[in-house]
């Protein structure tokens, strides 16, 4: 009997956000974290620096324990991070889970001092149970459900600014963060091979509860969308509002902002991809849009796998204004050859209420 693959895909969003604060709470991978590559300190020898390296790690360990267990999976799992570096001399060194701590520990020596390589090694092989009683019961997936058709987006770090600098600004708006590392999230997303439709998400706010100066609690938030299955932890109430609350990007075309705003939308501006769908999903705004493509499959997967499994959606932004109609984001893998294929070029538009598109469209295409 194979495991739930949604409780291992929350355990190994767990054991990321471990990894995630051990690297800022840590003295020496602290320093290593926030220092510059050209800086008396920086490891000179690579041309990354080491919060490259603490997604890579995050990304390989999701791949490692995800494949060990669902080995059908392992070939199409997939992250936002290439897990080889490069030195000055065209020595490559690639980033990889052993088969043991001290192997890990070995890997990351090639880059890190002892004592950090060992720190984070341990972290990778910490087994890692989450359970809590806000993740609510975790369905039993269908006999039927064929691993091998499935394929994993993850994004180990969605808001790497925000996790180097840790600075919060806040909005006007109750508990909406505009930078600060409430807004980092591990993003983990599974998705139908064959059809491209997101249908499991996992999506952990690692540093949402502070507990003390350097400890922190994670929140986690999952979806299941099969065709015989919907389920998720998100069965948020939807707040009464005077007016529309939509969540942008501070770069936001002015033009867009000013059509949204006609239609009773007020506005509040933060970073990550991720934690922005997220507050669509809690029913803290109404709506994500962003116009631009500066998104990736990595960081839409999961939040969209969840939120089709609460009657939501993420669709194409352009796309949708073409049609005329939602059009969803999708995942068919397609060839290389097409210009950045893992780019949502045409933008995206997040609700729970897919309601909100018919009047949001036609003011778009006026």
């Amino acid at each position: 009997m194979e495991p739930n693959l949604v409780q291992q895909l929350i355990n190994a969003s767990e054991k990321a956000a471990n990894i995630a604060r051990v690297c800022r709470s840590n003295e020496t991978l602290l320093k290593l974290l926030v220092q510059e590559k050209t800086g008396p300190e920086a490891n000179a020898r690579f041309e990354h620096d080491f919060k490259t390296l603490a997604d890579v790690l995050i990304q390989e360990t999701i791949k490692h324990d995800i494949g060990e267990l669902f080995p059908a999976m392992r070939e199409a799992i997939n992250g936002e991070e290439s897990p080889n570096f490069t030195n000055a001399d065209g020595e490559s060194v690639t980033i990889a889970v052993g088969a043991t701590t001290e192997e890990t520990a070995q890997c990351l020596g090639a880059i890190l001092n002892v004592e950090a390589a060992e720190v984070l090694a341990n972290e990778v092989h910490r087994e890692v149970i989450y359970e809590e009683a806000l993740l609510g019961e975790i369905p039993t997936l269908p006999e039927d459900l064929d691993y091998g058709n499935l394929g994993i987006w993850i994004d180990p770090i969605d808001g790497t600014a925000e996790y180097i600098s840790g600075d919060s600004i806040f909005t006007d708006f109750p508990g909406i963060t505009s930078t600060g590392l409430d807004c980092v999230t591990v993003l983990v997303g599974v998705y139908d091979r064959t059809n491209g439709r997101p249908v499991i998400g996992v999506v952990s706010q690692p540093f949402h509860n502070k507990l003390d100066e350097n400890l922190y609690r994670s929140l986690v938030f999952w979806g299941v969308c099969l065709p015989d299955l919907q389920a998720n932890n998100c069965q948020f109430e939807r707040p009464s509002r005077d007016n529309r609350l939509g969540i942008f990007s501070s770069s936001e075309n002015g033009d867009i902002l000013q059509r949204i705003m006609e239609l009773g939308y007020e506005f509040a501006f933060a970073a990550g991809a991720g934690h922005k769908a997220l507050k669509v999903i809690t029913w803290e705004v109404d709506l994500y849009l962003l116009s631009k493509g500066s998104t990736f499959k990595w960081d839409t997967c999961a939040p969209q796998a969840i939120l089709r499994s609460l009657g939501g959606d993420i669709y194409s932004y352009r796309g949708s204004i073409s049609e005329c109609k939602p059009v969803p984001l999708c995942y068919q893998e397609v060839s290389e050859e097409v210009d950045n294929p893992k780019c949502n070029k045409d933008g995206l538009i997040a609700v729970r209420d897919v309601e909100l598109l018919e009047d949001l469209l036609q003011k778009l295409t006026a």
